[in-house]
């Protein structure tokens, strides 16, 4: 439910936020019920901090500097300057952590600034040090519903309930209940879109090598050959049009098993060169099955690309039909590798050599580091083995052999804003001598690609994302003629429904 209102009640009129009063107050079972703000689905789940450790300090706590703090984050709080609060009471967090009035209103700051997982360590640690502390306890439970942690959010609610609060609170919370079970029959069912536009700037449209002459006259002996088409270097502007759905529907819940199914289509550009217009169509459809830590997923795939070419009928033209499975497993709450196999076939409309027989082993490792910016990395590692279908007119074939590596580190140093930096490095090695090239001895052609991409992505509103990317690509190769590099710059926006 993405539009969830929620409003609280103010019991035993509002209290003076400092440490001595919290202390006492705070012992009256339903002394204060704080008036929560706009109680949002979270689409990317916070990990909680199941380590608490109220700090220890090494001197007396200074009872007069810290009233006066609180003193000033409650007027912020009150004034609706949540984020300044919070932003005033963060950095005392080494010389105030476990006292009661300082990590309540800690929390309060943290939740009310959208940041429900920094508010759940707080709220912990005033627990920790009073169970009873009722409006603590209501709002860890909001600030796990922000989170998307329906389960825990659920267990607080109605340990809430189990305290006998006063009506209207009884009332606050079945409405929050509610909620949760709304998300779960969601949950059961889920039917997502998007629409995205993007525009770019490419310096080296068709990947043309700065030494076609020469490496013609390396690959294949032919001398003073100039280049055409696709082989001379072009630059410009490009726009990109996108749309998708994604379709979720759990036939087990018991079991975790799941059936989903989903479209990309994608058309690109080029304002300058309408020869390397393309489009693309992807489908998918599969199975998938979550048991605890694990999930299993069987997908089948097809895809079309075509493109306008520089001749009728580009060589580029192709489908691709093929078929994975996938095994994702959690280790802890900030670990998670996955392995996949695909087998795939792609077949060119009008250069049939092309077509080869695809399997691929792929695994990756995702890790989120502890921190208010979110910070994480992510690595992969693929083999990919190409079998051809059919041999040239030289009686060499396309068959190749692929290894892929693959850098991802973010980090979130502002709310809603992730900056992010990628890079990699991909081998290719030809399994068939000369084919591509025609040379007396046997050659086997050899390619490294590096890839280098560094961006940010913004929310400025729900479901809608901003996201500007520079990427920088070098292709060696000890065939002259496949040597490039090319720079290519974007922005696009996205809106999901």
């Amino acid at each position: 439910m993405n539009n969830f209102y929620v409003w609280g009640f103010v019991f035993m009129g509002m209290v003076s936020l400092t440490s001595e009063s919290v202390a006492q107050e705070s012992k009256k079972p339903w002394f204060k019920v704080v008036i929560p703000a706009k109680a949002e689905t979270s689409a990317k789940a916070g990990l909680k901090n199941t380590q608490i450790q109220p700090a220890v300090p090494v001197a007396p706590i200074n009872k007069d500097l810290l009233d006066a703090l609180l003193g000033k984050a409650d007027a912020l709080m009150k004034s609706g300057k949540q984020t300044e609060a919070y932003a005033l009471l963060e950095p005392e967090e080494g010389e105030y952590s476990g006292e009661l009035g300082y990590d309540y209103l800690l929390g309060i700051a943290a939740l009310d600034s959208g940041k429900p997982d920094r508010a759940t360590i707080a709220f912990e640690r005033v627990l920790i040090i009073d169970p009873n502390f009722a409006g603590a306890r209501l709002d860890m439970a909001r600030a796990y519903f922000m989170m998307g942690s329906d389960d825990l959010a659920q267990q607080e609610f109605e340990t809430v309930l189990s305290q006998s609060p006063p009506p209207q609170v009884i009332e606050v919370v079945k409405k929050f209940l509610e909620g949760i079970e709304e998300r779960r029959k969601a949950k059961i069912q889920l039917l997502t879109f998007y629409l995205e536009s993007a525009a770019g700037y490419d310096d080296n449209i068709t990947a043309a090598t700065p030494n076609f002459t020469s490496g013609i006259q390396g690959a294949y002996g032919f001398a003073n050959v100039l280049p055409t088409g696709s082989s001379l270097l072009y630059y410009g502007t490009y726009e990109n049009l996108s749309a998708g759905m994604d379709y979720n529907r759990k036939i087990s819940e018991e079991n975790g098993v799941s059936f989903f199914a989903g479209a990309d289509a994608k058309k690109r550009f080029y304002n300058t060169l309408n020869e390397m217009n393309n489009a693309n169509l992807d489908l998918r459809a599969g199975m998938s099955v979550a048991k605890g830590d694990n999930t299993y997923k069987l997908t089948t795939t097809y895809g079309k690309y075509l493109q306008a070419g520089f001749v009728r009928n580009s060589d580029n033209n192709r489908n691709t039909a093929g078929v994975s499975t996938e095994w994702k497993r959690a280790f802890g709450e900030r670990d998670q590798m996955t392995w996949s196999l695909q087998y795939s076939q792609p077949r060119y409309l009008m250069a049939s050599t092309q077509d080869t027989n695809q399997v691929s082993l792929a695994a990756s490792w995702l890790h989120i580091f502890e921190g208010d910016k979110n910070p994480l990395i992510f690595a992969s590692l693929s083999r990919t083995s190409d079998r051809a279908v059919m041999a040239l007119a030289s009686g060499a074939n396309m068959s190749r052999t692929g290894t892929s590596l693959m850098m991802h580190s973010q980090i979130t140093p502002i709310a809603n804003t992730d900056f992010f930096l990628s890079g990699g490095v991909s081998l290719r090695h030809d399994d068939s001598p000369n084919a591509r090239s025609s040379l007396t001895t046997a050659f086997y052609a050899k390619d490294e690609t590096q890839n280098l991409s560094v961006g940010v992505t913004a929310r400025p509103w729900v479901k809608w994302t901003i996201k500007g990317v520079v990427a920088w690509t070098n292709n060696l190769s000890n065939l002259a003629l496949y040597k490039y590099q090319k720079l290519d710059s974007s922005i696009s926006i996205r809106r999901d429904f």
